[in-house]
């Protein structure tokens, strides 16, 4: 299934999106966790924190991880 597809047949999105802390409001993922989660992970080259979306580094801070600012 292609995000595309997922994003247009996802039935929660609007619910997910009162929620959604993403400041990205223009990315065709908003609201749509499973393809949100699936492209920050993918992501190479970057940061620990950044492979998490927003909505998980309000998780991440939690538990005390702190990004290392290099």
């Amino acid at each position: 299934m292609t995000g595309k597809k997922l994003v247009e047949n996802c039935l929660v999105r609007e619910k997910k999106n009162i929620y959604c802390s993403c400041p990205k409001t223009e990315c065709e993922r908003h609201g749509v966790c499973c393809e949100c989660i699936v492209s920050h992970k993918e992501r190479k080259d970057v940061a620990f924190h950044v492979k998490f979306p927003h909505c998980l580094r309000d998780q991440l801070a939690e538990i005390g991880y702190k990004p290392i600012r290099l």
